[in-house]
C-alpha cells in the first residue's frame, strides 16, 4: 500500500472536504480518532484529512484525485498575480552556511507544487526535500539564492558586530535581497491584481526597513508573520535553501575527506579547518 501525503492550510480543510465530496464516488464514512476532520473512501482508496492540514491518502488513483482538488482550490479566486516568499537555513546551525532564497510564483503554481506535496520542509525527509527542490526550479517565475558561506560569516558575523549590529541585520539584508532580485526579474510581467510578499517572521522592523524600496510600490503588499511555510511559496523557498544547504555540507565533506555532520562541536572547534565549515561564534 503506498501513502501519499499532501500539507494545506489548516483553514482550507473545509472547502477541501466539501469540494471533494462533490465527486459522486466520494462518500464520508466515520473518523478514527479526534484528530481526523474528516475521511472519505473514494472509489477503492481512503483519503483522510486532519485538523493540521495534513491530508493522508492510501493509493495512487486517491493521490491524483486530490492533488487535482488541491489544485483547483490554490487557483480558484486568488487577489494576487504572483505571490513572493522567502526563507533561510542554517541560522541556528553551527555547521554549514546560512542560505537564503525567494521563490516567486502564479497561483496556478502555487497549486501544482502543492498538488505535488511541497510543504514545510520540517516535515520532509532529505531525500524528499532534493527531489521537490527541483520540481520547484522547473515550475516557478523566479528563483534567487544567496549563499553565505562559513568562512564568509564568520567575517561578516564579527564586521556586523563592530558596528553594534546582530544577526538579525545580516538576515533582514539577505531576505531584502534575495526578494527585491526576485521582484525585479518578473516585474515586466503583465500582472492583474497584487504581489503579494510574504516572509516568516524574525525580525519585523529590520526587514521592512530593508525592504523600503518594494514596500513603497502601490502593485505590492508585504506579510511577516509567524508559520508563513504554510504559504506553498514560502514552503519551497524553505524547501530550496534546505537542499542547497545539505549539498554545501555534503560538497565541503568530500572535499576535506570527514563526515561534517559527525562531528562534535568540541572536535569541530579543535578541526585546523573549521572556519572553512563551521560559523566559528556559534561553537563558542
Amino acid at each position: 500500500m503506498t501513502t501519499d501525503v499532501f500539507k494545506i492550510n489548516k483553514n482550507k480543510i473545509q472547502k477541501l472536504k466539501e469540494v471533494l465530496l462533490q465527486d459522486p464516488n466520494a462518500t464520508l464514512i466515520e473518523s478514527l480518532n479526534k484528530y481526523e476532520d474528516f475521511r472519505i473512501k473514494y472509489k477503492e482508496g481512503i483519503v483522510v484529512g486532519y485538523s493540521s492540514g495534513k491530508i493522508v491518502t492510501n493509493n495512487s488513483i486517491v493521490a491524483k484525485y486530490v492533488g487535482n482538488t488541491i489544485e483547483w482550490i490554490e487557483t480558484e479566486e486568488k487577489d494576487y498575480s504572483i505571490m513572493i516568499g522567502s526563507d533561510e537555513a542554517g541560522k541556528g546551525e553551527w555547521l554549514g552556511p546560512i542560505t537564503i532564497s525567494a521563490v516567486a510564483l502564479s497561483p496556478e503554481q502555487s497549486g501544482f507544487l502543492m498538488s505535488n506535496g511541497v510543504m514545510d520542509s520540517k516535515l520532509l525527509h532529505v531525500t524528499k526535500i532534493i527531489e521537490l527542490a527541483k520540481i520547484i526550479s522547473m515550475n516557478c517565475l523566479s528563483l534567487k539564492v544567496l549563499h553565505i558561506s562559513p568562512l564568509r560569516f564568520n567575517q561578516l558575523i564579527q564586521e556586523v558586530r563592530d558596528e553594534g549590529k546582530t544577526l538579525n541585520d545580516m538576515l533582514a539584508w539577505a531576505h531584502a535581497t534575495v526578494i527585491e532580485n526576485a521582484y525585479d526579474e518578473i516585474k515586466n510581467q503583465p500582472i492583474s491584481n497584487k504581489i503579494r510578499v510574504v516572509i516568516d517572521e524574525f525580525d519585523k522592523i529590520k526587514t521592512e526597513k530593508r525592504l523600503w524600496r518594494i514596500q513603497k510600490m502601490s502593485n505590492i503588499s508585504v506579510e511577516q508573520r509567524p508559520t508563513a511555510e504554510e504559504e506553498i511559496a514560502v514552503a519551497a523557498a524553505g524547501i530550496i535553501v534546505r537542499a542547497k544547504w545539505e549539498e554545501e555540507v555534503d560538497k565541503e565533506t568530500r572535499r576535506l575527506k570527514i563526515d561534517l555532520r559527525s562531528l562534535s562541536p568540541i572536535e569541530a572547534k579543535q578541526h585546523p579547518d573549521s572556519r572553512l565549515f563551521a560559523k566559528i561564534s556559534f561553537l563558542h
